[in-house]
């Protein structure tokens, strides 16, 4: 890696006053953006609710994302990943914390009538940002959060879900600009670093246009107060759409939707295009990513402008998908391809060769998979339940991961729900509802990508191998209290076929 110069060691060097006068202002803010680090730099983007199908270059969904199109070309895809448990919140505890959600207390969403039960993040997990922290790096956070439980005296807006997150619960992220959860995306609005309970602002504008242009600010860095800039840094940028309300964006992303017909956009086989969100909300939704491909295409101008392109591990994903009327579902929060994955796009030249891997990744890796990355793999700490698949993007040959979990737990007794494991064949979900009734689903992703018809009753063998060679060991490595119910659904399972 070269040696970057800062702007305060640029001026102060023995280039002279002649020499700093004739550079141009963005040869400055490059001067300014380059540190001098051996370690990259990170740039996490992941806008909520974005399916891992709703994107052009994938052939999928017929959406409109030219400037992710173009970044895939240089990025290493990973076309199977998932969201293990498919919601904001618990996807977000997981991503911070490297661990399921029974594990890091992110059971659910963040909102006031779970805090009872101590559905946040927690202060003394050991996030991926306090070991980059602990490290040197400048961390900044734009955007959504949704770790905190509010609680009373509640914020006025949007009493329920939002709250102000203090600086002792930030996780070592030293510019703040954030809130919890707020969806009017076109007058969001914003706690800044230094900002008290009550001193959140709206701000008239797109949301994810705003927080481009803040994280712009952060990246170019001209004055040097956002961070420090000889030291490297990790940026995470949580826009908020295209998570509804669908219809909050600039009308111009709606141009190249404007003329479909709705049998050309809703062109999956389990999706009812008599459904009324399918009917509603669809258009918006891929104008909508449209409009957040546009403005990470703005951040990713503003890395290669800085010159900071060859030190910038940079990474695409997103929280969740959405069913938009598949499978009769009206969101996420469910076990069907739509809500469980999501797009993960991770570039570094001349590190991680561009190119598509089939590899299982869940959510959890991603904590140790980055820091690994980075050089941190002695600073993980202990207690984490992903695993690192650096070398894999190194382009080693490694252990493959088999299965994916899959997750679904009420806040009041985390011992129900839903569990899953999805391979690269088969999907089986167990869902205990509250009366312990159990419910069984298994589909052929290979034979039947779409999930429509479930071989639970059919293929019982099948059934019986991926509980006791799948999810077994998944249970046990995360010390799920699931656990408890799998000998006798198992049992039940066999003596119902038998």
């Amino acid at each position: 890696m070269s040696e970057k110069v800062s702007r305060r060691t640029f001026v102060k060097g023995a280039v002279g006053a002649a020499a700093v006068a004739s550079l141009s202002p963005s040869g400055l803010i490059k001067a300014a953006a380059r540190g001098k680090s051996k370690a990259p730099n990170l740039v996490f983007v992941f806008p909520d609710q974005w399916r891992g199908q709703a994107l052009g270059f994938r052939a999928e969904d017929p959406v409109h994302t030219p400037h992710l199109d173009r970044f895939a070309k240089e990025s290493l895809s990973l076309p199977q990943t998932v969201a293990n448990y498919p919601l904001c919140s618990p996807y977000r505890g997981m991503l911070m914390s490297g661990k399921y959600s029974h594990a890091n207390k992110v059971t659910g969403n963040c909102r006031a009538d779970r805090a009872q039960y101590g559905v946040e993040l927690q202060q003394d997990e050991d996030c991926w940002s306090d070991v980059l922290q602990a490290q040197g790096y400048s961390l900044g956070y734009i955007g959504k959060w949704h770790l905190d439980a509010p609680r009373e005296p509640f914020i006025e807006a949007n009493p329920k879900w939002n709250t102000w997150c203090p600086p002792e619960r930030r996780h070592g992220f030293d510019y703040w600009y954030s809130y919890g959860t707020y969806n009017d995306h076109n007058r969001p609005m914003y706690w800044e670093t230094k900002a008290d309970r009550e001193e959140y602002h709206f701000v008239d504008q797109w949301s994810p246009e705003h927080e481009a242009d803040k994280a712009i600010d952060y990246i170019q860095n001209e004055d040097g107060t956002m961070r420090d800039p000889d030291q490297p840094f990790a940026l995470v940028v949580s826009m908020n759409p295209p998570h509804p309300p669908y219809h909050l964006y600039p009308d111009k992303y709606r141009e190249p939707y404007a003329d479909k017909s709705l049998d050309s956009l809703l062109v999956r086989p389990n999706v009812d295009p008599e459904h009324p969100k399918a009917k509603a909300n669809t258009r918006d939704y891929y104008a909508s990513i449209t409009g957040v491909d546009e403005q990470f295409a703005r951040i990713l101008k503003a890395i290669d402008d800085v010159g900071l392109k060859e030190d910038t591990i940079v990474v695409f994903t997103s929280d969740h998908g959405d069913c938009l009327g598949t499978h009769g579902e009206v969101s996420k929060n469910n076990p069907f391809e739509e809500s469980m994955r999501v797009p993960f796009l991770i570039r570094w030249p001349g590190k991680i060769k561009p190119g598509s891997d089939d590899l299982l990744l869940s959510t959890p890796d991603i904590y140790p998979t980055l820091l690994d990355l980075m050089g941190f793999e002695k600073e993980l700490p202990e207690g984490l339940q992903g695993d690192s698949y650096a070398q894999l993007m190194r382009g080693a040959n490694i252990v493959r991961p088999s299965s994916q979990l899959y997750l679904k737990i009420p806040s009041e007794a985390p011992d129900l729900g839903a569990r899953g494991v999805r391979t690269q064949r088969y999907k089986l979900v167990l869902d205990i509802s509250a009366n312990k009734e159990v419910s069984r689903m298994l589909f052929d992703l290979k034979e039947d990508p779409y999930e429509l018809e479930n071989l639970a009753g059919s293929h019982p063998r099948v059934v019986e191998q991926l509980i006791d060679k799948e999810l077994k060991p998944w249970l046990l490595k995360t010390g799920d209290p699931w656990y408890q119910h799998l000998s006798a659904l198992n049992a039940a399972g066999k003596a119902g076929n038998s």
